[in-house]
């Protein structure tokens, strides 16, 4: 099978590490990477083979007709222009979370798309690709129904000029939680962001939100944090998990009922594995190796991607609900 050829558009934070797997995958090359700055190729681009073209100028991705695939892990607010031309010029594309940044760009995306059936379009929802996060699902219901959901991700830095806290990390629980339970129509928010220079870009949110299936999420995110914290814990009526994903030990699963009340006690205890969670063992790679081997998968194969395009409209239509619906502090 011929090698598929790759370009990558933004060489930051994350562009960084999608260029360093893909140039050890088989199967693919890694031909050309843009980026708008020429300053991150001195800082993310020493070790780069001189094979590899380094250019400013993202038409000249879309303009080779040897490269495939298009990877776009550029800023938010450019998502929909950068997807867009990479589908018109035929290619195959993923693109780094949030897909866009409002329905209405979702909408345009969806229209391209339309256009160019035969391409792949996939969104890289990494955590989506975390094995752990896979373990979750398949073993979901030994949890029993699951009542609600706290998602957890604190950090400090790095700041977005384009989006707020919320979108850049809640995003991930939105993922999740899509993936878990497609949870349906948002029936009530309850919630607030707040700035501490009274930006329009939150630094903090907290956010309860049900579901009409009867779930409550709880989701709490900020980006000026003085400890790195990714949890999501689960509670049904039969057991919890706890993925930490900061932790050597990532998946802790606690697999007592929820005890029946006897009236004439005036306290109940829950007894066994409460007090030591019984850790899972589940064999993990890295999610984002996770997340291309999957499109190279779907590239190859012609096939519908996990994270494709209803499924990245439907976190974006969360997020933009519960966004549209929290108060200001």
């Amino acid at each position: 099978m011929q090698k598929l050829r790759f370009g990558l558009i933004g060489f930051g934070h994350f562009g960084r590490h999608y260029a360093r797997l893909l140039q050890n995958m088989p199967g693919v090359e890694l031909v050309t990477i843009a980026n708008t700055s020429v300053e991150m190729f001195a800082v993310n681009g020493k070790d780069l083979p001189d094979h590899i073209k380094k250019t400013t100028n993202t038409q000249e991705i879309f303009n080779d007709a040897t490269i495939d695939c298009v990877v776009i892990a550029a800023p938010p607010s450019t998502h929909k222009d950068l997807i867009a031309a990479a589908i018109e010029a035929g290619k195959h594309v993923l693109v780094e979370k949030p897909m866009v940044t409002s329905m209405v760009e979702a909408k345009a995306v969806e229209k391209v798309m339309k256009k160019k059936k035969n391409k792949v379009f996939m969104v890289g929802f990494q955590y989506i690709y975390n094995d752990h996060v896979r373990y979750l699902k398949e073993h979901l219901g030994d949890l029993g129904e699951v009542k609600y959901v706290l998602g957890e991700h604190l950090y400090c830095g790095p700041f977005r000029s384009d989006i707020g806290s919320f979108m850049d990390a809640g995003i991930h629980d939105c993922a999740i939680l899509e993936y878990l339970f497609s949870p349906g129509k948002i029936t009530k928010v309850i919630g607030a962001s707040s700035s501490l220079k009274k930006s329009k870009k939150d630094d903090f949110t907290a956010v309860t939100v049900t579901f009409q299936s009867g779930l409550a999420a709880h989701i709490l995110t900020s980006w000026y944090w003085p400890e790195k914290v990714r949890k999501v814990t689960l509670v049904g009526d039969k057991g919890m998990a706890l993925f930490n994903d900061r932790d050597e030990t990532k998946l802790k699963w606690i697999k007592n009922s929820y005890p029946e009340w006897d009236r004439k006690k005036s306290s109940m205890f829950l007894h066994g594995m409460i007090e030591q969670p019984a850790v899972v063992p589940v064999s993990a790679q890295e999610p984002l190796l996770n997340e291309l081997k999957h499109f190279i998968e779907c590239v190859n194969t012609d096939s519908k991607p996990l994270t494709n395009i209803e499924f990245g409209s439907k976190v974006t239509r969360m997020m933009e609900e519960i966004s549209g619906r929290l108060s200001k502090l």
